[in-house]
């Protein structure tokens, strides 16, 4: 018997232990290979602070099935923590402003990954840091975190930020650096002493031919193992197309 799918979409928040760490390049090879596998995925960022070229990559990693507006409704012109670029613009987003638009355009979706700003307690709205948006859109959070010496008290501090609730499902994603040193082939394995081993996943790093394919074949065993323990895995058809989605214009 296949599982039923879900009444609503599944919510993924992508974030962090730093600027930096890799959310972008994760988010985009997730969101590209669930569209592979037949899942009705979309990816946003809603805030971006100093450019967009995260949201441009989520753009054409998910085949530009939402307008890039839709994608990153806000956008600050100072490389700031969203909340200060905010402020110094002269504008304010509301908790509710930024949970409303999640849901209206994750609508029908069979899941939503959400890429945060920064680290997990970077500051993003007025009164709402990563783990209140994780709370608010009942999200399953993954942690990505560079691979690199210093990592595991980094991702400790973030983990015991993390919603206690969330916890349950959530995932760590450690990004393989440029040069990987004898961390990089360590950090995972000491991790386990602190945390779910099943929960620690090790992300290759990619090629520029690999990224502009957002990790096809190279990242899949990744993504796979990562996508289970999120609960997506479960209910993505083996061999379905990608679903087309109507352009959403923002």
């Amino acid at each position: 018997m296949k599982p039923s799918r879900r009444c609503e979409p599944l919510c993924v928040v992508v974030t962090a232990t730093g600027t930096g760490a890799g959310k972008t390049v994760f988010t985009a090879a997730l969101v590209a290979w669930l569209r592979r596998k037949g899942e009705d995925a979309i990816a946003l960022k809603p805030l971006a602070s100093g450019g967009r070229e995260d949201a441009e990559l989520l753009h054409a990693a998910q085949d530009r099935v939402l307008a890039l507006d839709a994608i990153n409704p806000w956008l600050f012109e100072e490389p700031l923590a969203p909340l200060l670029a905010a402020r110094r613009s002269g504008r304010r987003v509301t908790p509710t402003a930024l949970v409303d638009h999640v849901r209206d355009i994750a609508r029908g979706a069979g899941t939503v990954l959400v890429e945060g700003a920064g680290g997990i307690l970077s500051p993003l709205v007025e009164g709402m840091d990563v783990p209140e948006l994780i709370v608010a859109l009942r999200a399953r959070p993954v942690l990505v975190a560079p691979n690199v010496l210093g990592v595991v008290s980094h991702l400790r501090l973030a983990w015991n930020a993390l919603p206690a609730a969330s916890r349950r499902h959530a995932q760590v994603v450690l990004m393989t650096p440029r040069v990987p040193d004898l961390a990089s082939s360590t950090n995972a394995g000491l991790l386990a002493d602190y945390l779910p081993a099943e929960r620690i996943h090790v992300f290759p790093r990619l090629t520029k031919t690999g990224l502009r394919r957002f990790g096809a074949g190279v990242a899949d065993a990744v993504l796979a193992e990562v996508a289970r323990g999120l609960g997506i895995a479960e209910i993505v058809p083996r061999s379905s197309p990608s679903v087309s989605r109507a352009p959403i214009r923002g």
